[in-house]
C-alpha cells in the first residue's frame, strides 16, 4: 500500500481527501471541471491510510451524482496496462466500490464498467462482489464463462478455483453458476464448491495455529499462576 500524499486541509482536494462534509459544499460551488478533477484524483489515488477502517466510497459516489460526473477517468484507470502489473487491491478497490454505489443509484454506465472489469480486470473478485449485490441474475450468468476461463482445467487451476469459491465474500454468483443450465459451467462450479467445503473442514480439524493446552494439568497450572499473581480467577475478566 502506497503512502498517500494529502493536500492542505484548506484546499478543495484536501477536503475531499479527508472526507469532510464541507468538502461536498466546496465542490458544488467550485467550477465543475475543478471539482471533478479533485474527485477523480481521490478515487483513483486512494487517500486513506487504511481502507479497512475508513469508508469513503459512498461519499465520493454521491458527489459523482451531484456533479453528474462522467466515468471516463475511472474507466481509463481500471483498464490501464498497469492493471496487469499491479494487482494490489489498493489500486482499484476504491474505484470499484464507488462504481458499486453508483450502480445502486441506477447508473447503467457504472454497472457496465463493473461487468467489463469483472470479465477482464486483475482485481476481478472485488468487482464480482460489487455486482453480486447490484446486478440481476442474467448479468451475473453472463460472467460465468469469462470468470471460469481464468482458471486452467488442470489440478492447479482447479485448486485455485476452489479457493476462489471458498473465500468469496459474496457467494451469490457462485450459487447461480452452480445451477447454470450449461452443464460444463455448473459441474465445474459444484465440484469447486465441494472441494472448498472439504478444504475448510480439513483446516478446522487440523488447525495450523497455536492451540491452548486445556488438559487437566494445564488448567491447574493456569489456576496456580493466578493464585501466585493475586488474580481473582472466578470473575469473568479472568476467563
Amino acid at each position: 500500500m502506497f503512502d498517500p500524499v494529502i493536500a492542505p486541509s484548506g484546499t478543495l482536494l484536501g477536503l475531499l481527501q479527508r472526507g469532510r462534509g464541507d468538502g461536498t459544499l466546496h465542490a458544488l460551488t467550485a467550477p465543475r471541471a475543478e471539482a471533478l478533477a479533485a474527485l477523480n484524483h481521490c478515487v483513483l489515488r486512494d487517500p486513506r491510510h487504511d481502507w479497512q477502517v475508513e469508508n469513503r466510497s459512498l461519499y465520493y459516489a454521491r458527489l459523482y451524482l451531484d456533479l453528474n460526473g462522467e466515468l471516463d477517468a475511472i474507466e481509463t484507470h481500471l483498464f490501464d496496462p498497469e492493471d496487469v502489473l499491479d494487482s494490489d487491491e489498493s489500486r482499484t478497490g476504491l474505484a470499484l466500490a464507488v462504481l458499486g454505489h453508483l450502480a445502486s443509484y441506477g447508473r447503467l454506465d457504472a454497472l457496465q464498467l463493473l461487468r467489463r472489469y469483472a470479465a477482464h480486470g486483475v482485481n476481478w473478485a472485488w468487482a464480482l462482489d460489487e455486482l453480486a449485490l447490484r446486478d440481476d441474475d442474467a448479468g451475473l450468468r453472463a460472467l460465468a464463462a469469462p470468470v471460469l476461463a481464468r482458471f486452467p482445467r488442470d489440478p492447479e487451476g482447479d485448486a485455485e478455483l476452489a479457493a476462489a469459491v471458498r473465500d468469496a465474500f459474496e457467494p451469490r454468483p457462485w450459487r447461480l453458476w452452480a445451477e447454470d443450465a450449461r452443464e460444463s459451467i455448473a459441474t465445474r462450479v459444484r465440484a469447486a464448491h465441494e472441494t472448498g467445503c472439504f478444504d475448510r473442514w480439513q483446516r478446522q480439524m487440523s488447525p495450523s495455529g497455536p492451540r491452548p493446552g486445556w488438559s487437566v494439568r494445564a488448567v491447574f497450572e493456569w489456576a496456580q499462576q493466578g493464585v501466585e499473581r493475586g488474580a481473582a480467577l472466578h470473575v469473568p475478566a479472568a476467563r
